[in-house]
């Protein structure tokens, strides 16, 4: 199998896409033109670059950042002109602080929006958040995890949970979330590498999943069940 197809079916479309073109700059090339023709249309091109290297953020057991303490604190608040001032102070920041607060005021607002179920503010939220930081893993891995759970196109949400595990490829909910959307693609397309990449991203989020984190080793163990199901069946 061509290096361009191994990234396709283990979701790195970013590379694939990379690589198509390179592939097709080189002369006519049938299999390249088409995923060109694929991932064109999410505009991987304009897709965030990281700048720099940083200390990327740790998953807590009990499924949070450090990131969302900030969000935590508002919805402890009680008084509805409190919690109004620190929402128009979010608003603030997005229009004029620094870039690395603006991504975390998005981010917050992600999440308020995310329990409000307003769902395609919080996905916009998430990714205006990786825009302003294009380093944090968090961010990327947020935004695909959430354009999933609410069913955007896997060539989509993949861009962001590659992003993520390239960033941060010891974290196993960036893992666990590739394997999710391997097995959505296999079911879409009844193509068998899904399902293998699948497996072996799945594997990889339980052998860097920590004791501590029961809950998401719980999430881990039952989308390894269910590929088991498909494996067998």
């Amino acid at each position: 199998m061509r290096k361009m197809e191994q990234y396709f079916y283990d979701g790195q479309f970013l590379k694939c896409y990379e690589e198509a073109k390179r592939q097709a700059s080189s002369g006519e090339d049938e299999q390249a033109e088409k995923f060109l023709k694929l991932f064109q249309k999410y505009e991987y091109d304009n897709f965030p670059q990281p700048t720099r290297e940083i200390l990327q953020s740790i998953e807590r057991s009990n499924e949070s950042y450090a990131e969302n303490d900030e969000v935590e604190q508002l919805r402890a608040i009680r008084d509805e002109q409190q919690f109004a001032a620190k929402v128009r102070q979010l608003e603030h920041d997005v229009r004029s602080a620094g870039d690395e607060r603006k991504a975390q005021s998005f981010y917050i607002q992600g999440h308020l929006f995310l329990m409000a179920h307003h769902y395609d503010e919080s996905v916009h939220c998430f990714m205006e958040a990786v825009k302003h930081n294009s380093n944090k893993a968090l961010f990327y891995g947020i935004a695909g995890q959430t354009m999933n759970r609410f069913n955007w196109s896997p060539f989509e949400v993949m861009a962001y949970i590659e992003r993520a595990i390239d960033l941060d490829p010891e974290n196993p909910r960036w893992h666990w979330n590739k394997a999710l959307v391997l097995t959505q693609l296999y079911k879409d397309l009844q193509e068998e590498p899904f399902l293998g990449n699948a497996l072996i991203a799945i594997e990889k989020a339980s052998e860097t999943c920590r004791g501590d984190q029961v809950s998401l080793r719980n999430g881990i163990d039952s989308t390894l069940e269910n590929l088991k199901e498909y494996l067998f069946n």
